[in-house]
């Protein structure tokens, strides 16, 4: 490669499909990862796989979804052009062999002279990997690969996936995990021990809070907890309201519970019966800027996910100067450091929550700015744009790898 800019081609099941996709259908990490990449300098092309289900399936809600898209085109979602490549599907089965190469070879079809990629990078295994490799193989350019927990979980659980990835990873030339926590988890199935590396998300610079907010914060005696998710099992949401009527009974402490969801309907229940419920505020669907100024106004933010690949909120709690408690074992875990910047517990264990929080309310004052400080430094550290250019740094020199060899 003769020049320092890099022609970047993104596969990926994961990436916002169109303009305005509600971030709780889809993670904008990557895309927030190309909008840097770009910025940078480079060229990104993006491949949005979707997967395509026959016309009858189309009368039940997943094949409505799906159906938003029924053919290739480009798409442009937020100044990135995404390219929507469908691939047949039939609900509840793997992709067949023979609707992966369709998609293959329209692919090939659509990459000009002109974008020859220098690296292929991709993300998900099912069916990006299997296309990246067939690529790989015709292009010529390194592959890197990064795995997330669906990955991971199918791999330890799934014996056709884990054979289909064993078959496939002799492609991949550098091999990448969303945490500290899925590398590990990774090493313990005993897979091939590829070159590795870890790549976070990052936060926006500008929700970094800083200046008089920080400092009043630092001084605030207010006792509020907030949460703000999904309202999905792997949330563990109920943990959090157990865990608060337990704390809250003799404590001038109050619960603030922003979401929307199918266990909505257990956990109002659960609130309602609870015996500090005068205590515990539902907000519901709160707009992406209202979650942040709430974080402006907590305490403590307290999620404990699981299974979690790693949860971007946690360090934008950490950044608006709250003492943030998420889930041992999880992606956040090693980005948290337990008692330092933050701190951890055992995700379904309501009496370790309840330690936790109480251990969070009992700070002295100087202990509370120091873990504040070191949130707030963490937030700092983990930017986007810090993020996007070690994974830069990272797709260089694989590339240089690749042509010594």
């Amino acid at each position: 490669m003769e020049s320092d800019n890099m022609n970047i081609l993104l596969i990926t099941t994961l990436y916002p499909g169109y303009e305005g996709q509600s971030r709780s259908e889809v993670s904008y990490a990557l895309h927030q990862f190309a909008k840097e990449w770009i910025a940078n300098g480079h060229n990104v092309q993006v491949l949005r796989l979707w997967p395509k289900h026959p016309k009858l399936i189309n009368l039940i809600d997943k094949g409505k979804e799906t159906s938003k898209y029924r053919k290739d085109e480009t798409v442009n979602v937020e100044g990135v052009d995404v390219n929507i490549v469908t691939i047949n599907r039939y609900p509840k089965m793997d992709y067949l062999e023979i609707h992966k190469n369709k998609a293959l070879n329209r692919i090939l079809r659509n990459l000009g002279s002109d974008s020859q990629p220098d690296i292929i990078v991709c993300h998900m295994m099912n069916p990006s990997l299997y296309i990246a490799k067939k690529l790989k193989e015709i292009l010529n350019v390194p592959l890197v690969f990064t795995i997330h927990q669906t990955d991971i979980k199918q791999l330890a659980n799934m014996s056709r996936r884990l054979k289909e990835f064993l078959i496939l990873e002799s492609s991949i030339d550098k091999l990448g995990f969303r945490s500290d926590t899925l590398m590990e988890q990774y090493n313990e199935l005993s897979l091939p021990n590829k070159s590795m590396f870890v790549i976070n998300s990052g936060i926006e610079t500008k929700l970094i809070m800083n200046g008089k907010k920080l400092k009043e914060k630092k001084r605030s005696n207010l006792k509020v907890i907030f949460v703000a998710a999904n309202m999905i099992h792997l949330k563990n949401i109920d943990i959090i309201i157990k865990a608060f009527e337990k704390v809250a009974v003799n404590r001038d402490v109050y619960l603030k519970i922003a979401g929307e969801g199918p266990e909505k309907g257990n956990l109002l229940k659960l609130i309602n019966e609870s015996k500090v419920k005068n205590k515990i505020e539902y907000l519901g669907f709160i707009t992406r800027d209202s979650v942040l100024q709430q974080m402006e106004k907590s305490t403590i933010f307290a999620l404990v996910s699981s299974p979690e690949t790693f949860g971007l909120v946690y360090l934008e709690a950490m950044a608006k100067g709250c003492i943030t408690i998420g889930s041992k074992g999880e992606g956040i875990d090693g980005v948290i450091k337990d008692g330092i910047n933050g701190y951890l517990c055992e995700p379904r264990n309501v009496n370790d929550l309840v330690q936790t929080i109480n251990r969070s309310l009992n700070l002295d004052i100087n202990s509370k700015k120091t873990i504040i400080e070191n949130a707030v430094n963490t937030a700092k550290s983990m930017t986007q744009e810090k993020m996007a250019m070690e994974y830069l740094h990272v797709l260089k020199n694989t590339i240089n790898k690749f042509y010594q060899q």
